[in-house]
C-alpha cells in the first residue's frame, strides 16, 4: 500500500488517538505494552526516542531485617489513651530508626532508549501521529518534499519484543543513525529538582547489525545486577558502525526494521546469546509479527466496549483539549479516554505480571514520583476498579498471584510488628520483598490493606463465578486476614470492638491539625477509623458465607461472628456526614483528597439507596464537603475516585462533573493523567515534582471505571441499569459488560422517547433484581445458564413499560 494510501487508512480506523504535534519528551508520547514490556515512541522526526521500560527493573531497594517491636502496640494504645497523640503517631518510626534496620522501597527505572537520528533535508508537511488501541500499534506520518515517511512500532504480546519500522521513498537521500542509549539524563532528578547520577553502569556495543546495551547496577545492595536491551536492525539499504562506535548508520534505504528483546537480572553473556536467538527466528516482516501481536491483544481491548453516539467526529487530541479546558468536555473526548483507560490496564498488566504501578508500566524517571510504588491504600486498586466490569479477569487476577506469592514476607510483618497472627500487607511495596519498608505511621499504622484487596479478589469470584478459586485459594487467603483482625482488635466492656491504632488513610482528624508532626506533617493515629470498620464486616462477611457453604474453618466461626456484631455501628457528625472516625475523641478533616469514609458505598456495596434509606444521605453529605470545603485539596486520581462514588449514589450529573474537571486541569496532550492541575486554576492542590506535576496514571483507570458505573452496577443479586445516567450521554451502546450476579449485559438506550435494550447472559440458572433506569423498584430475572434473554422498555408516562 502506498504510504500516503496508508495514512489515510489510519485515519478511517475507530478506537484511534490522533495528534497533529510531535511529542516533545516522553510524557507526551504514545504508549505501547504487552502486559510486562513498555515502550513510548516520542514522535519526533529527526531526533526520534523510543522509551523502552520493563516491569521488573527496580532499583535501590533495601529489603529490611525486620527487628521484633511487636511489644509496642500495647504501648501505642497505652499513649493514645492518655492522650499523648503525637507521642504515640512518631512510636515505630523512632524505633525503626533506633535499630537501625529501616527497609526501603526500590525505584522504578526505565530499561534505555532507541533512538533514531537525522539531519533534515527540508520542511516538513502533513504530520500526524496516531495510536490504534484496538491494535495497539502507534504511527508518525510526515511529509518531506511531498515524499511520504511513516515510522511505526508496537510491543508485541506474541514475541515479547518492540519492533519499530520506518519507511519512506525519500529514505533513500538521508543518513539515520540508530543508537541504543541509557534514558536521557535530564530526567534524573530527584525531589525538589536535584540533579543526580543513577547507580547505573551503562555500556553500549555494535556487533554486525546488533546493537547491544549493558546496564549494571553499582547499588552493593544489588550485588552488580544486570539487565540490558539486545536490538537487531534490518534494512533494504547499507549499514555501517558510527564514528562513535555506539550505533549503526542506515543509508540507500526504503526501509529499517528494529527488532529488540529486554533482559533483566541475568548474566549479561548468556542472556544476549538467548534474545539473539529468539529474534533472529522471528525474521524481519513487520506486518507477519504485528498480526501475531493483534490476534492477542484484539481480543482483550474488544471483549467490552463502550459507543457512545456522536462521539465518532476524529478530532485531534490537542482540539479536544482545548475545548474541554473552555469547560465543556465533548463526549468524543470521554469516549476516547474510556478506550485509554482500558488499553492502558490491558498493555500494562496480565496474569503473570507484577500489579501496575502509579504510573502503569511506563516511566522515564530516575527518580519518579513515589517511586511508582504499589500503593494499596487508593491507588493501585483503583487502577483496577474497571478490570473485572470490563472483563479483564486476568489482570485482576495477576494482583492476587503477586500477593498471595509474598505471603511469608507478610506473616513476618503482623508477626514483628504487631505480635499477631495471620497477614499485615503494607501500603505501599515493591517488587523485591513484601516486607515492610516505611516507618511513618500513615503507612505502618494501616491495617487495612490485605482486606481492600480482599475485595477485588472476592469480586473475582463473583465476576467469573470461579467457586474453585474461591474454595482453594480466597478463602486461605482471607482467613489470613480474619487471623490478624482476631489478634489485633480489642473489645471494650459493652463487647464493642475497638480497633486501635486506627488510620484513615491519608487524612488526619481536625484536632491533630494544629499539632507538628516530623515524620507525618501531622499525627494520624486515631481509634475506629470508618473505613476500617467497614473492611473488616465486609471481608468476616464475605469469609463467613464463603466458609460455611464449604463447611471450612468451622471451629472460628463463632469469633468471626462475634467481632461482626461488635463491630460499631456508621455515625452522622453534626453537619450531617457521615463520620470518618466512629470514636468521638476525633473531629472530622474535609480538607483532604481521600474519601476513605464513603467505603460502604464505594467501593463497597453494603450501604446502598435501598438497603440504607436513613444513612445513605450522610454519606452523600460527606462527598459534597470534600467538593466544597476541600475543593482545593482534591487531585486527579481523587476526582476520578469522587466521579465513582457519584456514580454508585445515582447522580450521574455530579460524576460528569468531575469527569469534566479531570478533562479540564488534569490531561496531558497524550491524555496521560496527572496527580494536579500544572496550571495552578486552584482546583486541585499545587504539587510539583522534578520538572511536572506528577503523571499518575490512576485517573485514567479511574475514569474507565467511573464511566462502567454510570452505566451497569451490580451486586452478588442485582444489576442496576444506567444508574447514573448524565444528559451528556444520550444515546449509546454496551457490549460485555459483566456484573457481580455473573451476568454479562449488552445494552441499548436512546432518547425521545426514552429506550432501552438489554441482553442478559447468566453464568448460572439463577433470579436477580433488575433496577431500570429512573426507578427505585426492581423486576425480578429468571436466568438460565448459557441462555441469552433480551428485553425492550420503552417510556410511557413518565414510565418504562417492557415493549413486545
Amino acid at each position: 500500500m502506498a504510504l500516503k494510501n496508508y495514512n489515510k487508512e489510519w485515519n478511517e480506523r475507530k478506537s484511534l488517538l490522533k495528534m497533529a504535534q510531535p511529542a516533545g519528551w516522553w510524557r507526551d508520547a504514545f504508549p505501547l505494552g504487552n502486559g510486562h514490556l513498555g515502550a513510548m515512541p516520542y514522535g519526533r522526526l529527526c531526533e526520534e526516542r523510543i522509551l523502552i521500560n520493563h516491569e521488573r527493573l527496580w532499583y535501590g531497594g533495601i529489603v529490611p531485617d525486620l527487628p521484633d517491636i511487636s511489644g509496642l502496640l500495647e504501648e501505642c494504645r497505652r499513649l493514645m489513651a492518655q492522650g499523648e497523640d503525637l507521642a504515640a503517631n512518631e512510636l515505630y518510626w523512632d524505633a525503626l530508626k533506633k535499630e537501625g534496620k529501616e527497609g526501603r522501597c526500590a525505584v522504578y527505572h526505565p530499561a534505555a532508549d532507541i533512538c533514531f537520528s537525522s539531519i533534515s533535508q527540508a520542511r516538513f508537511k502533513n504530520y500526524q501521529r496516531y495510536l490504534d488501541l484496538a491494535k495497539a500499534e502507534s504511527m508518525t506520518y510526515w511529509e518531506w518534499q511531498e515524499q511520504p515517511q511513516m515510522r511505526r512500532s508496537f510491543v508485541s504480546r506474541a514475541d515479547d519484543c518492540i519492533v519499530v519500522e520506518q519507511q519512506g521513498s525519500g529514505l533513500s537521500s538521508n543518513l539515520w543513525e540508530l543508537r541504543l542509549e541509557m534514558h536521557e539524563l535530564l530526567d534524573a532528578i530527584r525531589f525538589g529538582g536535584e540533579l543526580f547520577e543513577p547507580e547505573i553502569d551503562f555500556t553500549v556495543s555494535v556487533e554486525g547489525e546488533w546493537i547491544i546495551a549493558k546496564g549494571r547496577y553499582t547499588d552493593p545492595n544489588y550485588d552488580g545486577a544486570e539487565y540490558g536491551v539486545v536490538a537487531r536492525v534490518q534494512t533494504d539499504g547499507d549499514l555501517a558502525v558510527a564514528e562513535s562506535g555506539q550505533g549503526l548508520v542506515v543509508s540507500s534505504a526504503q526501509q529499517v526494521l528494529i527488532v529488540a528483546k529486554v533482559y533483566v537480572y541475568e548474566a549479561a553473556e548468556a542472556a544476549i546469546e538467548r534474545l539473539q536467538q529468539e529474534i533472529t527466528q522471528l525474521g524481519g516482516d513487520y506486518e507477519a509479527l504485528l498480526e501475531a501481536h493483534v490476534a492477542l491483544h484484539r481480543p482483550r481491548f474488544e471483549s467490552c466496549r463502550v459507543e457512545f453516539d456522536g462521539a465518532d467526529e476524529g478530532q485531534t487530541n490537542e482540539s479536544l483539549l482545548l475545548e474541554a479546558y473552555s469547560g465543556s468536555m465533548p463526549v468524543e473526548l470521554l469516549q476516547k479516554m474510556t478506550d485509554y483507560g482500558r488499553y492502558l490496564l490491558i498493555n500494562s498488566s496480565d496474569e503473570s505480571s507484577v500489579p501496575s504501578n502509579l504510573q502503569g508500566i511506563w516511566n522515564g524517571d530516575y527518580a519518579p514520583p513515589w517511586d511508582c510504588f504499589f500503593m494499596i491504600n487508593e491507588n493501585l486498586l483503583m487502577n483496577y476498579w474497571q478490570a473485572l466490569p470490563g472483563g479483564m479477569n486476568e489482570e485482576a487476577l495477576g494482583v492476587f498471584n503477586f500477593y498471595e506469592s509474598n505471603l511469608e514476607d507478610y506473616r513476618e510483618n503482623a508477626r514483628k510488628l504487631y505480635g499477631c497472627r495471620g497477614i499485615f500487607i503494607p501500603a505501599l511495596t515493591s517488587p523485591e520483598t513484601g516486607l515492610s519498608t516505611h516507618g511513618g505511621s500513615w503507612i505502618v499504622n494501616w491495617i487495612s490493606g490485605a482486606g481492600w484487596l480482599c475485595q477485588l479478589f472476592y469480586d473475582y469470584y463473583l465476576f467469573t463465578n470461579d467457586e474453585a478459586f474461591l474454595k482453594e485459594r480466597l478463602l486461605p487467603f482471607m482467613r489470613e486476614v480474619a487471623l490478624f483482625y482476631e489478634d489485633y482488635f480489642s473489645f471494650d466492656a459493652a463487647g464493642k470492638v475497638i480497633i486501635a491504632p486506627s488510620t484513615s488513610p491519608e487524612n488526619w482528624p481536625k484536632e491533630s491539625c494544629a499539632i507538628e508532626s516530623p515524620t507525618s506533617i501531622h499525627p494520624r493515629l486515631t481509634v475506629n477509623a470508618t473505613m476500617d470498620v467497614a473492611i473488616a464486616r465486609e471481608l468476616l462477611g464475605n469469609l463467613l458465607k464463603g466458609a460455611r457453604n464449604y463447611a471450612l474453618y468451622d471451629k472460628q466461626w463463632e469469633r468471626w461472628e462475634c467481632i461482626l456484631e461488635g463491630l460499631p455501628e456508621y455515625e452522622v457528625n453534626e453537619d450531617g456526614a457521615i463520620r470518618e472516625w466512629l470514636d468521638h475523641r476525633y473531629s472530622d478533616n474535609y480538607e483532604h483528597r481521600h474519601l476513605s469514609q464513603i467505603y460502604p458505598v464505594f467501593p463497597g456495596y453494603e450501604v446502598t439507596k435501598e438497603s440504607h434509606p436513613m444513612l445513605f444521605p450522610a454519606f452523600e453529605k460527606a462527598v459534597d464537603m470534600r467538593g466544597t470545603v476541600g475543593l482545593k485539596d482534591q487531585t486527579g486520581w481523587s476526582l476520578a475516585h469522587m466521579a465513582n462514588i457519584r456514580a454508585r449514589m445515582g447522580d450521574g450529573a455530579s460524576a460528569f462533573d468531575c469527569l469534566e474537571t479531570i478533562a479540564q486541569t488534569c490531561v496531558g496532550k497524550n491524555f496521560f493523567t496527572y496527580h494536579n492541575d500544572y496550571r495552578g486554576s486552584g482546583i486541585s492542590v499545587d504539587w510539583y515534582f522534578g520538572r511536572s506535576t506528577p503523571f499518575q496514571i490512576d485517573a485514567n483507570m479511574g475514569l474507565t471505571a467511573a464511566v462502567y458505573e454510570m452505566l451497569v452496577q451490580s451486586g452478588p443479586d442485582f444489576i442496576k441499569l444506567l444508574p447514573a445516567l448524565p444528559e451528556e450521554l444520550g444515546s449509546g451502546k454496551v457490549f460485555g459488560m459483566r456484573t457481580r450476579a455473573a451476568v454479562d449485559v449488552d445494552l441499548e438506550w436512546q432518547q425521545e422517547p426514552f429506550q432501552v435494550k438489554a441482553t442478559f447472559r447468566s453464568h448460572r440458572d439463577q433470579t436477580v433484581r433488575l433496577y431500570l433506569p429512573n426507578s427505585e423498584t426492581f423486576v425480578e430475572l429468571a436466568l438460565e445458564a448459557g441462555n441469552a434473554l433480551t428485553h425492550r422498555w420503552v417510556m410511557q408516562s413518565s414510565q418504562l413499560v417492557e415493549a413486545n
